[in-house]
């Protein structure tokens, strides 16, 4: 039988200068780090403290935000503000949804339109025209080879003030009795015209479309709603009423998930979890939503298969996204007769988490029920195992380029794309309600409620108008085992850290604990800038360690802030320890 020799081992020196993020897969080698809380790895290769975290103060009252146009863009119960104009409205006492269509604000779910080239409420454009007399003519009644022309049009005097305030384009409501009945018709208007060889003297003729299927027989008149005989051509209706006005408009507009409702290529898409439906507006109209004329500007809808309830909506590669926790249902095509909807099976948007969806370098990162998904346009996968656990709160999510964030009440999770490591890090201690995230003029911010506060946080990227700033911040470090694999006989002897500390800050305080062989941490380093000041910003903190086979290194810190500046106060630049000659197993 052939047995192992003990093989003797010389001293040797174990280093680290180039720090990663969170790994708690395969034992969390050096460089890497167990927990890694409010550090970044800005400063990489060095790993360094977040700042002191920066913030802007909205008003506690805000019910709804948005950036547009270089303008923080936000609803109260009264009104809304864009930037420092208030159009005075009356709103629902609910959270807002503000969707930018073109120079239009749409307001949900009051499905009030602002335009914002004139800062005018569309929904008080309100014109009402009474008194005047609608007319419906067939034109010809030739053979069916010969093209049916049908007339429809509402004859008032020309000096009504009212009709500059039409326009071709706009959709009205014509209100009138036939038979002791009252009727209420919708029409498009297609010309305003005081120049028709039919009208009499000083009457202007407001004309509508006549193009919908109803008038593809001239033996029916719309306007009475039946077949007519005996060659009658005119309906003639007497003392009718004429109104643009977007709240008739609201009605013709589908019950939706509004939180979910999103603008692409000048047409808002919606969905309903309640009848299974995706739906998108009319081009460049966010009123209307039921017009099938057989045209590229139609509205659209479909009814989806899948089960359960929406929860994310996303436009990704000129497509429409809407998810659900166990699919994703997307919509491609440029007008409704070629629009595809195709169905992937696939771990979805957790539900509440609809705020969570955001990309960056092409692709899709939410939050799904266990964790943080990425989504490449056909399937998604896990993006973050290496924090080594599940993350079952929702969470609001932005991202750019450079780094993805994704925080719930409790915890920021943030993946650094250059560098491709996740650490966590806090606001207010978790203290607070996630509400949005939002990536505005090439930075980042997060938006949360704490008590009787709302704030809008800047998470990366620089921004002047930001001047508020929360005047400490925590932070720390924790290894995996060292020594742990390959030594038997085998001891760390030493230890150094090289460390860098920028005493312009009120305070700096910083203090280093080990654990030795899974027991409890003991400190065996503290600093304070307070009370003691190093002869250079870079110094090396030596410790001789006791005598063990495996230690955990706890580095654990707090900096106060002076309004000094953005540059880190506490940077970590290298771990070195010793181990002492043993033996082990060869």
């Amino acid at each position: 039988m052939k047995y192992k020799k003990l093989r003797r081992l010389g001293n040797s020196v174990i280093y680290q200068t180039r720090f990663s993020g969170i790994n708690n897969l395969n034992g969390t080698p050096l460089g890497e780090w167990e927990e890694m809380h409010n550090m970044t790895s800005d400063s990489y290769p060095a790993v360094r403290n977040m700042p002191c975290r920066r913030y802007k103060s909205l008003p506690i009252d805000m019910t709804g935000f948005m950036f547009k146009d270089d303008m923080l863009v936000y609803t109260v119960s009264d009104g809304i503000y864009i930037g420092d104009t208030k159009i005075d409205l009356e709103l629902t006492e609910t959270r807002k949804k503000l969707v930018s269509m073109g120079a239009y604000i749409v307001i949900l779910p009051d499905w009030i339109v602002i335009n914002t080239e004139d800062m005018t409420n569309i929904d008080s454009l309100r014109v009402t025209i009474t008194g005047g007399t609608l007319y419906e003519k067939n034109i010809n009644q030739t053979s069916p080879t010969i093209d049916i022309r049908k007339l429809m049009y509402y004859e008032t005097d020309s000096s009504n003030l009212s009709l500059s305030l039409l326009q071709v384009g706009d959709r009205v409501t014509l209100e009138y009795a036939y038979k002791n009945r009252a009727y209420s018709i919708r029409a498009y208007i297609t010309a305003i015209s005081d120049d028709e060889d039919y009208l009499p003297e000083g009457k202007t003729a407001i004309i509508f479309d006549t193009t919908g299927d109803l008038y593809q027989s001239t033996r029916y008149f719309y306007t009475e709603q039946r077949d007519m005989t005996g060659g009658r051509t005119v309906a003639k209706h007497m003392n009718v009423t004429l109104e643009r006005s977007a709240e008739v408009q609201r009605l013709m507009i589908p019950k939706m998930d509004y939180d979910l409702v999103i603008e692409h290529n000048n047409r808002l898409w919606g969905c309903s979890s309640e009848n299974h439906e995706i739906y998108c507006s009319k081009l460049g109209d966010p009123f209307v939503w039921k017009e099938y004329n057989g045209i590229s500007t139609d509205s659209y809808a479909v009814t989806v298969g899948s089960d359960g309830d929406f929860t994310g909506s996303a436009v990704y590669n000129d497509s429409i996204l809407f998810f659900k926790e166990n699919c994703v249902h997307s919509i491609y095509g440029t007008k409704p007769s070629n629009f595809t909807l195709s169905t992937t099976e696939l771990r979805g948007v957790q539900k509440g988490s609809h705020n969570s969806i955001c990309k960056s370098n092409g692709l899709l990162y939410y939050k799904a029920p266990e964790g943080i998904f990425v989504f490449n346009g056909s399937t998604s996968v896990r993006a973050d195992a290496r924090l080594g656990r599940d993350i079952t709160d929702t969470a609001v999510g932005v991202a750019d380029d450079n780094a993805v964030y994704m925080a719930t009440d409790y915890r920021v999770y943030v993946y650094d794309c250059l560098h491709d490591s996740w650490h966590t890090e806090d606001i207010m201690g978790g203290y607070g309600t996630m509400i949005s995230g939002h990536n505005y003029g090439g930075a980042l911010y997060l938006t949360m409620v704490i008590g009787n506060f709302v704030r809008l946080y800047l998470m990366r990227g620089n921004d002047d108008s930001i001047t508020e700033f929360e005047e400490d911040v925590s932070f720390g470090l924790v290894t995996g085992d060292l020594n742990r694999t390959g030594a038997i006989m085998r001891h760390i002897s030493k230890l150094r850290f090289v460390i860098g500390v920028d005493d312009k800050y009120r305070d700096v305080s910083f203090s280093i604990s080990i654990s030795y062989n899974g027991g409890e941490y003991k400190t065996v380093y503290s600093y304070d800038s307070t009370k003691t000041k190093p002869n250079t910003e870079i110094f090396t903190v030596p410790i001789i360690p006791m005598r063990c086979q495996r230690m955990k290194i706890r580095i654990g810190g707090r900096v106060t802030e002076n309004g000094y500046g953005n540059t880190p106060a506490f940077t970590l630049y290298g771990i070195y320890y010793n181990t002492e000659g043993g033996t082990e197993l060869g």
